[in-house]
């Protein structure tokens, strides 16, 4: 039997490599106002980020209802397919209840729901292990079983240029925010057992480089079988210092991802970041 992964648009695959990785992607929403988005479908990379910081007011975000989810179950319950779904954090978004409550509807026994524990890059890393192990014929229940395990290895770092939409957005607490506050401080934030927390901070770019080394030496250095990917919010250039860094220290990617709305939304513009799987 086939096995259909289906994982949310937080994972920040575009439509089309969707397609050609052939997995079914359920869009959060953006709002501005009255205006609702599509993630990563009514509302580009580009064009997200430059309504974000042209507009007077911080959009707020959606997450999928159960009918969104239920609509793709159905879809492989009529092909006879195993189902696994991977979404983000379930201590950010209710998305991964909605999934839940629409297995709960389909009445369909192979769905398999993974909470990522995660977002954006690095539950993107989990969606690249699934396809992976889809491929190699595995079973929905195999692969679930495989994620679960690797989740807690997953390592996100990411440099933000203000928390402020972090406090704005209810992510975190406003005594959080103080960290980042500062001019030219450099908060650095990940994520802990599926919740947001704030590392240190450093002022400077070259300070904001060694941080991120020295937190990787503390928290686990990537494992050479898994590629890390590199992430950012807004312009590439955010993390061409981080690739370069890191390079000289032997640790090379050819994966780099733009951050799309939904997370995008929480951090702001100017963000680097690396996602990678913990030796």
């Amino acid at each position: 039997m086939t096995v259909r992964i289906i994982t949310d648009s937080t994972t920040d695959v575009t439509p089309e490599a969707a397609r050609q990785l052939k997995i079914s992607v359920v869009a959060l929403k953006v709002l501005f106002g009255h205006d609702e988005y599509r993630d990563g479908i009514d509302l580009n990379i580009e064009e997200f980020y430059a309504k974000l910081t042209g507009s007077g007011q911080l959009p707020t975000t959606s997450q999928p209802s159960p009918n969104d989810f239920l609509t793709e179950y159905e879809k492989a319950k009529a092909a006879g397919e195993e189902i696994l779904v991977l979404t983000l954090s379930s201590q950010l978004s209710g998305t991964c209840q909605s999934a839940q409550l629409a297995k709960d509807y389909c009445e369909y026994e192979t769905i398999y729901i993974v909470d990522g524990l995660s977002a954006t890059i690095g539950t993107q890393l989990l969606l690249r292990e699934a396809i992976r192990l889809r491929d190699a014929g595995q079973s929905a229940r195999q692969i679930a079983a495989q994620l679960d395990q690797l989740k807690s290895r997953i390592v996100v770092l990411a440099a933000v240029d203000t928390l402020e939409f972090l406090v704005k957005g209810g992510r975190l607490s406003k005594a959080a925010g103080f960290a980042g506050s500062l001019l030219g401080i450099h908060p650095m934030i990940t994520l802990e057992e599926g919740k947001l927390s704030v590392l240190g901070k450093a002022r400077g770019k070259k300070a904001t480089l060694q941080l991120f080394w020295q937190q990787m030496e503390k928290l686990g250095m990537p494992d050479p079988q898994f590629e890390p990917i590199f992430g950012y919010t807004g312009n590439r250039e955010a993390v061409s210092d981080l690739i370069a860094f890191l390079e000289e220290k032997a640790i090379v990617s050819s994966q780099v991802c733009g951050v799309g709305s939904v997370i995008g939304t929480h951090t702001g513009p100017g963000v680097s970041a690396i996602a990678y799987l913990r030796q």
